[in-house]
């Protein structure tokens, strides 16, 4: 496949590809033509028992793949992936962002140990994320929001409650 996007970097690079403003997040291209789409979902209808969605946005958070031929692993996805989140928390510093992982391939365990080790790498000072898993149910789950959220106890007994209901 020829390198389509940004052909100053390869992908051996770091750097993020170019994110680009879409209606529900990002897309980016990657440097051999897939496209990608990073979205954020209004989730606020999940908690309805709570004042807390009134006055704090809350997400969930989809990656999905929109063309071309799926690539070995690209560490500049990683990287595009992490900025995207880190430029919706410095916009939007009280947000709450969950997300669970796709069954896709049943690739949802995979999936879990790659988007944790991401936040160990890059967001465990900055971040707070806490899990669920239904093993049985192959769900995995987490929500993620900023250490310094001025609602950090309140967010974690109110997804603590959804969970283990």
């Amino acid at each position: 496949m020829k390198q389509k996007n940004r052909p100053e970097l390869n992908l051996s690079s770091p750097l993020p590809y170019l994110l680009k403003d879409s209606d529900t997040g990002f897309i980016f291209e990657t440097d051999l033509g897939l496209l990608y789409e990073i979205s954020f979902t209004d989730d606020s209808g999940y908690l309805t028992e709570s004042s807390f969605s009134s006055i704090n946005p809350v997400f969930s958070f989809t990656i999905t793949h929109l063309s071309g031929q799926i690539q070995p692993k690209d560490p500049r996805i990683e990287q595009t992936i992490i900025s995207a989140l880190y430029q919706t928390f410095e916009s939007l510093p009280t947000a709450v962002v969950s997300y669970v992982c796709s069954l896709d391939n049943n690739q949802e365990i995979a999936r879990n140990r790659l988007f944790h080790s991401w936040y160990l790498k890059t967001g465990k000072d900055y971040f707070v994320k806490l899990d669920h898993t239904i093993i049985d149910d192959r769900i995995y789950s987490s929500v993620i929001f900023r250490s310094d959220h001025p609602a950090r106890d309140e967010i974690k007994n109110l997804f603590f409650t959804l969970f283990h209901k």
